[in-house]
């Protein structure tokens, strides 16, 4: 790899293990609040902080000429349905199968980039595929006979798809706006796929709309689940995923399941699981190898 190459893997890595940070977050927050309510919440102040960002550092002129439309139908798609159906596949089945599934990411992200860039898959490219899964698969530190394979692993399964093909249309058909840019559009098409989740649940009664616990504590929580694991994340990952392209970058996210066992291990006194640190080292070996020239 060459300098340039260590910068966008370091942005992919540092995306994925700052989005790492919201899942404990979420796990207390879950308890008082509804998932619809905090997903809503969750592009809502995104887009509240990366929108006037945008605008103050590269203008309006930028914005007026910008293709709005289609990065808000991107971002509808791509990653607020993606984002929907994770959690109702989570909810129709269990974390098992959403870690399971969520570990396939590398293949849909092949398979966006043979359907749309007609990448030529080389030898280095499928071992560190390969590679990626297996430590993705021990990163999660669950078993395949635990998982509940049916509608809601399927519905999970979906969700990453949109993901792959949210991350390739967000960096590549949106290429004349710079990764901020990108970043902030996208994610007002993806607040607004999670209003529209938000009125159905409520209008009929479908539960999750509840807002929960307000103190100090969980508003700091609601800060690192949005600002850290949303915001910030999700911005260095286009930057990332725009230069390396979806099939390498999404080769990253495989080893997020060992960034919030670190995580839980360092900030909440969880216990250490040599296999799913295996299965990061694994991982990263993955993304070296993909990305070797020879």
């Amino acid at each position: 790899m060459n300098n340039l190459s260590l910068r966008y893997n370091f942005a992919c890595f540092s995306a994925m293990f700052l989005w790492a940070f919201g899942f404990p977050a979420a796990e207390v927050l879950l308890e008082s609040w509804g998932s619809v309510t905090l997903i809503f919440i969750r592009f809502f102040v995104t887009i509240l902080i990366l929108m006037p960002v945008w605008l103050f550092i590269e203008g309006k002129k930028v914005f007026i000429k910008a293709p709005i439309y289609k990065s808000i139908i991107i971002g509808f798609i791509g990653w607020g349905l993606g984002a929907n159906f994770l959690l109702i596949g989570q909810k129709l089945s269990d974390p098992v199968t959403t870690a399971i599934c969520a570990a396939m990411m590398p293949i849909f992200g092949a398979i966006v980039e043979l359907i749309y860039d007609r990448r030529k898959m080389s030898f280095n490219i499928l071992i560190g595929v390969s590679l990626a899964l297996v430590g993705g698969y021990l990163a999660t530190g669950v078993q395949f006979s635990d998982g509940q394979f049916g509608l809601g692993a399927i519905i999970c399964i979906m969700a990453v798809i949109l993901f792959a093909w949210g991350t390739r249309a967000s960096t590549k058909g949106l290429s004349n706006l710079t990764y901020l840019g990108q970043s902030a559009l996208t994610m007002t098409g993806g607040m607004i796929a999670s209003l529209v989740f938000y009125l159905i649940s409520l209008f009929f009664g479908l539960g999750e709309t509840q807002v929960g616990n307000a103190d100090y504590y969980h508003i700091v929580l609601l800060f690192i689940f949005v600002l850290v694991s949303q915001t910030i994340s999700q911005t260095i990952w286009i930057l990332g995923a725009g230069q390396l392209g979806v099939l390498l970058a999404s080769l990253h996210s495989n080893g997020l399941p060992f960034y919030v066992m670190l995580i839980i291990v360092f900030f909440f006194g969880g216990s250490w699981n040599w296999i799913q640190a295996l299965g990061a080292f694994v991982v990263g070996l993955g993304v070296i190898v993909a990305q070797r020239r020879k």
